[in-house]
């Protein structure tokens, strides 16, 4: 057995080769919990210990150094490193502290800790982001007063407006986000946040996990993860996830099934050359699945106050989504100091819908005037994608510096059929109070019209960290990207009859701009600027995609280091400004697209500003805690449906501690998402025809989780979440209540 022990020395710098950093990110967490491995665990600084910590960043060592073998004869490596993290806006190596924009990092162990499944949960956990939805299967995400649409897998983008962010965390090792915009890499631009899912990767020695799962709802979930070296040396090796989930809900009628795996092959080819190839999919398949809302007010003008579980979707409707990827990428590192990645994705997904929405408002004694009206639609994506970049150092001027340029190319096809309308079905509720979901499903049939959307987009980019002196980094780069969109028509017989929604962008130049300067050792202050860029998903009520937005970002802050670097404070204030922002055109009825959606249009003079304030890592070598306070003040259109249900306050705190001595198997954590109140405009009420101002007020939730070792093979964990059982308005534009109490109990075996 090798034992990694990592020091920390001040202005050395080697890039280290990609087996050592495979290496290191693959055996510390394994050992981590072992007598011997916490022996050397006062000497780690954060470069490495969030690897095996809840929250941090994506950190590596590298140097390599002073190999020996201890008293019983195992391997002792000594690793001297100077801090990076993984993915940065820059692709430079960068530590938190060195990065001019707030990251938060959700680590595999977390995830396993508290019973993290799926993004939702992820997001919850991240200081200074908003969940919301529109109805069971469009959740929604927004940072900064914008919604968060830039995710990526391994750093290239993967939303699609049609088969959305459904992720099962499963195959994921991390999941980062960088708040503001990051428009350098990935050409989307959005003031936000960036999602970045970084995936699983095959270790050199064999290791494999089952967990087991049940929870509220008759949930049943389980997950075998498996890695394979299929050489001696582990220098060919693989791995496999698999994850099947099936469960009803607290909505009436809806159950949902799901299925999610991946494979991959890695080699190591030369010493220096790493190559993976692999495959992952994931197919949800929900029925009695909800489209929009329920009613907040009955027809007396009275608030409806209906259960949590109401739903008017009938057994019937459906809203299934899959999505399979291909992936392969190349890592070579030429020297100590230059390497060079290549990634190239192929992404399918399939998206096949019969929805149903109700309007009206309930009488209070009889439960009539709630109706339903259906819609249907298909459609098929494909997305390719290439993403290469060198980086690398170099001297100038008796200094050492970064360096980093590259280009990515992403292909967007999207085929929507074309259906017989359902405008002429529709159903009345007999009685809102207690509806059994019983409806007549409508007949429809493909009517051999489609229409395909194609978006292009090119972008070269570039980027250095500038060591001005000792204390003072200039961090820049630029992008330039080429977009184009379009939408081609077919009629019943399949003949093209029209391209609609043409939008063509050529060499826009995306700057980003940053400054560090260490006020101390621990502490620095940071300022970052950059432009945003932001290709749309919104159509407008020509069912053409939107232009994109154009705007700019500014951030400022503070960052200091505790505990010799475990535990990081951030301060930072933000000023977004957009235009062409996407915004609901109120001028369109509800869902008037064809494939189900809501009219938009873009509207000039948003702006966001606000501060956050985080607190991330460890407090000691048993307790660690990541905390956010977020103030948000945006300047909305008066049009605008959406950022009404964002909060001007927030607060999220998560924190778990491991027991010593007689304890030392326990580990307990928890968590808390405060946030203040919301505001709806434009609510159905009988005595106001053009609706009412709805507004709710503050409201937290609570959640716990327990994890028991009991040796080190196996583990449980119970977790809880909602715990008070709080009952609110998730969304009041698009009315949906937010999840009640849950609880999960998971059982593991680890290799």
């Amino acid at each position: 057995m090798r034992i990694i022990i990592i020091t920390s020395i001040k202005g050395e710098y080697r890039q280290m080769s990609f087996n050592e950093k495979h290496y290191l990110q693959n055996t510390t967490s394994k050992y981590a919990s072992t007598p011997c491995f916490n022996k050397y665990q006062n000497r780690y600084t954060l470069a490495l210990a969030v690897t095996a910590a809840l929250y941090g960043q994506a950190l590596a060592a590298q140097e390599t150094k002073d190999i020996h073998k201890d008293n019983q004869g195992m391997e002792i490596i000594e690793v001297k490193n100077s801090p990076f993290s993984s993915q940065n806006p820059t692709r430079i190596p960068l530590s938190a502290k060195e990065l001019p924009q707030s990251v938060t990092s959700i680590s595999r162990e977390l995830m396993d800790l508290s019973g993290i499944t799926d993004i939702n949960d992820i997001m919850l956990n991240v200081p200074g982001v908003n969940v919301t939805k529109y109805d069971s299967q469009r959740p929604l995400y927004f940072a900064r007063g914008f919604q968060i649409t830039d995710f990526q897998v391994d750093g290239i983008p993967t939303y699609s407006g049609s088969t959305n962010q459904e992720y099962d965390t499963s195959l994921y090792q991390q999941v980062e986000v960088i708040r503001g915009a990051n428009g350098l890499l990935s050409g989307v631009g959005s003031p936000s946040a960036t999602v970045n899912m970084i995936r699983k990767r095959p270790k050199q020695e064999f290791d494999a996990s089952i967990s087991a799962g049940i929870g509220s709802w008759d949930r049943r979930r389980g997950v075998a993860d498996i890695s394979l070296p299929l050489t001696a040396d582990g220098s060919v090796r693989s791995r496999l996830v698999v994850a099947y989930q099936d469960s009803d809900s607290y909505l009436e009628r809806y159950q949902e099934d799901k299925l999610a795996m991946m494979g991959i092959i890695e080699a190591d080819i030369t010493q220096n050359t790493t190559v993976s190839l692999g495959y992952q999919n994931q197919d949800n398949n929900p029925v009695g699945s909800t489209w929009g809302t329920i009613p907040i007010f009955a027809s007396d003008g009275n608030e409806a106050n209906l259960p949590v579980t109401t739903s008017y979707a009938p057994k019937w409707t459906k809203w299934q989504r899959e999505s399979s990827t291909v992936f392969a990428d190349i890592n070579h590192h030429f020297n100590d100091y230059w390497q060079l990645r290549a990634a190239l994705n192929h992404t399918e997904g399939e998206v096949e819908s019969l929805r149903v929405y109700a309007s009206g408002l309930p009488d209070r004694d009889t439960g009539e005037g709630v109706f339903l009206r259906g819609a249907v639609g298909s459609t098929e994506d494909t997305r390719d994608s290439l993403d290469l970049y060198l980086t690398g150092s170099y001297n100038l001027f008796e200094r050492e510096h970064e360096l980093m340029f590259g280009l990515n190319i992403s292909q967007h096809e999207s085929t929507s059929l074309g259906y017989s309308s359902l405008s002429d079905w529709s159903y009345n509720v007999p009685n809102a109070w207690d509806y059994d979901g019983e409806a007549p499903k409508p007949s429809y049939a493909t009517t051999g019209a489609y229409r395909t959307s194609k978006t292009d987009q090119y972008g070269f980019y570039a980027a250095t960290r500038f060591r001005v002196t000792e204390t003072l980094s200039f961090v820049g780069g630029a992008r330039v990207t080429s977009w184009e969109t379009g939408t081609d028509n077919y009629d019943t017989d399949s003949a093209y009859t029209i391209t609609t929604g043409n939008y063509k962008v050529s060499n826009e130049i995306t700057p980003y701009v940053g400054i560090v300067y260490d006020l101390t050792p621990a502490t620095s202050l940071y300022t970052s600027y950059t432009d945003i860029f932001t290709p749309q998903n919104y159509k407008d009520k020509n069912n053409n995609l939107l232009a994109p937005v154009l705007g700019s970002n500014l951030e400022a802050g503070v960052k200091s280091e505790f505990y010799d670097g475990q535990l990081m404070a951030t301060f930072a204030i933000f000023n977004t400004k957009q235009d062409n922002y996407g915004v609901r055109d109120l001028t369109q009825p509800d869902y008037s697209l064809p494939d189900g959606s809501s009219a938009y249009k873009g509207v000039d003079g948003t702006e966001s500003k606000g501060v956050e304030i985080s607190l991330s890592g460890r407090v000691s070598n048993e307790w660690q805690i990541n905390a956010g306070y977020t103030y948000v003040d945006t300047t909305r259109n008066e049009n605008d449906r959406i950022w009404t249900n964002l909060p001007e306050h927030s607060v999220q705190l998560s924190t778990h501690y491991q027991f010593t001595g007689s304890l030392e198997k326990l580990n307990i954590g928890g968590g808390i998402n405060w946030q203040s109140e919301i505001i709806g405009y434009g609510v159905n009420h009988p005595l106001e025809s053009e609706g009412v101002t709805y507004q709710q007020g503050a409201y937290m939730l609570v959640n716990l989780y327990a994890n028991w070792r009991f040796n080190n093979s196996w583990n449980a964990t119970l977790s809880a979440t909602n715990i008070t059982d709080e009952k609110y308005w998730a969304n009041i534009d698009f009315a949906n209540y937010g999840e009640p109490q849950n609880i999960d109990f998971t059982i593991k075996w680890t290799y």
